[in-house]
């Protein structure tokens, strides 16, 4: 197994520590790990999944905010994708995580229970 695909998969174990997640322009999901570690994913329209790592300086909010020119400077960054990994594990992994931030950055949690709630 892929180290990266370990760490996705601790990171799916772990949700609670995945805060916040802001969603930007382009369409991606950036979110913070164990308060110190920036990442984010995006999905094209193939179904291939890319998990970015940022190791620098730049704020969540900074890189949830870039410009397409600003990604085209921007070199601080490790990339993961599904079309390179390409194992059914890894595919089903960052597909996962990419729903777990969906719900976390549209708040689905809060709406489920709030109706859970008012069912019973």
């Amino acid at each position: 197994m892929y180290k990266i695909v370990a760490a996705v998969n601790s990171m799916i174990e772990n949700q609670h520590l995945i805060e916040p997640v802001i969603k930007s322009a382009s369409g991606g999901l950036f979110f913070t790990y164990n308060s110190k570690f920036k990442w984010s994913i995006i999905e094209n329209e193939q179904g291939i999944f890319s998990l970015f790592y940022y190791p620098g300086n730049q704020s969540l909010e900074e890189l949830a905010a870039y410009t397409y020119d600003d990604w085209r400077k921007f070199k601080e960054e490790v990339v993961y994708s599904t079309q390179e990994l390409k194992t059914k594990e890894a595919i089903e992994s960052f597909s996962e995580l990419y729903k777990i931030l969906q719900t976390k950055v549209f708040g689905i949690d809060s709406v489920l229970d709030d109706i859970i709630k008012t069912a019973a």
